[in-house]
């Protein structure tokens, strides 16, 4: 099969302007469980995203934000993080093997911090900590199902920390949540000799949420951080078009306006960090992740649909689990001016195996990093290189019975640039 490749869009926009590119270029490719993306700053990643305990730059905005106490003056950090995935599908009833169009993403993140006192601190972050994208041939086999599927967001993140107690720090922030879906798949008009038709979902909407979080100083060698991220409700409303119907059939197939209720999952995450020499810091994090309120997706057309078509607008089961997760990730600095990272992350998969389909093709997945930081002040720059080794997915018991084996790999590349006023 001849894939297509499409070029990584690289931009240079002024801060000003941060907010309509950033949303523009979102990647909509899931690598986490789910459609969780956690990997907002090339640091985090380098730890294998243990970095809720000790959150050291301006991406604590998203981690930890109770620890921007801990950073002075006025700081700003911005990046992107690069995904290149593959996936493929080897099909049970015909052998036959697909493979999921290469495309590479960028996922951009800008955060701002700054100490107001010595019991203050505020800060901000646009960021996209959910999204997914699958995009299959149109003549695929599993083409009624989807050949593309896309979700993205944007989350703009504003919060205050208060330095409770000199061991204490507790922060509170609110979510405006910017988010859109699309579907594409292939519309069969069987047991009538003609062609497939193409249907589109397209639908966005507008949602919030909130976070709050905790950062303890045991003692001059411990952190324990907490940070707890709401579920984010989001009616999504748009339209559903059609094209290659034909005329006798197009005033039955589904279309015009219709609603998209998702929730977006609430995430819990625990981290505790040591210090074990003057330049060795391990930490250790366990995130929750309550997936059980991803439970059906349903379309609500705002014309009645007819019978014909009633499968096409029947509730599709999730029935997705909550889950645990676990990193482990250390940083040793080998000069004053040099710190080098490594990281392991076990992402556990939510999506039980009647619905693991095209759409989200999930599996459990083993996840490596190695990172390298720089500061040279007043910037500091984070490059790390991150490794989602996928679990081969075996589904015999398909809803739709489409059965087969999913196999995926990613790709990614981090990279943040930091600066102090």
């Amino acid at each position: 099969m001849t894939q297509r490749k499409s070029k990584p869009k690289f931009f240079t926009v002024p801060v000003g302007l941060f907010l309509a590119v950033i949303f523009i270029c979102l990647p909509s490719r899931s690598f986490g469980g789910g459609f969780i993306i956690y990997n907002q700053d090339a640091a985090a990643s380098g730890m294998g995203l243990a970095f809720t305990a000790q959150a050291d730059n301006p991406s604590a905005v998203f981690f930890n934000p109770a620890a921007i106490n801990r950073l002075d003056g006025t700081r700003v950090s911005f990046g992107s993080t690069i995904l290149m995935p593959q996936t493929s599908f080897k099909s049970d009833m015909t052998g036959k093997t697909s493979d999921m169009e290469n495309h590479i993403y960028l996922l951009p993140n800008i955060f701002l911090t700054h100490k107001i006192n010595d019991k203050f601190s505020a800060g901000i972050g646009m960021f996209s900590p959910f999204g997914l994208q699958t995009d299959w041939p149109k003549n695929w086999e599993g083409r009624y199902i989807s050949t593309f599927a896309s979700l993205r967001s944007l989350f703009i993140n504003p919060v205050v920390s208060w330095q409770a107690h000199p061991k204490l720090s507790l922060a509170f922030g609110v979510d405006f949540v910017f988010s859109d879906i699309e579907q594409k798949k292939a519309l069969s008009f069987r047991p009538l000799p003609v062609p497939d038709g193409r249907t589109k979902l397209h639908a966005d909407g507008v949602s919030g949420g909130y976070n709050v979080a905790l950062l303890y100083h045991v003692n001059r060698i411990i952190d324990l951080g907490i940070s707890y991220r709401s579920k984010v409700k989001v009616k999504y409303r748009g339209d559903v078009t059609n094209k290659q119907v034909p005329d006798f059939l197009a005033p039955y197939a589904p279309k015009g306006e219709v609603t998209v209720d998702i929730d977006l999952p609430p995430i819990l995450a625990t981290g505790i960090a040591a210090a074990l020499t003057e330049n060795l810091t391990v930490e250790a994090d366990l995130f929750w992740i309550g997936w059980s309120t991803y439970d059906t997706l349903k379309a609500d057309f705002e014309e009645p649909v007819r019978k014909a078509f009633a499968k096409f607008v029947a509730p599709v089961p999730r029935d997705y689990h909550d889950v645990l997760t676990y990193s482990f990730g250390l940083k040793y600095r080998l000069k004053p001016d040099l710190v080098l990272r490594a990281g392991y992350m076990y992402d556990t998969s939510p999506v039980p195996e009647k619905t693991v389909d095209p759409i989200l093709p999930d599996a459990d997945r083993n996840e490596i990093s190695v990172g390298i930081g720089f500061t040279r002040n007043p910037y500091t720059l984070d490059l790390t290189y991150y490794a989602v080794l996928v679990k081969d997915r075996k589904v015999t018991n398909n809803i739709n019975d489409f059965n087969g084996k999913y196999e995926s790999f990613v790709n990614l590349i981090a990279l943040n640039l930091g600066y102090k006023f």
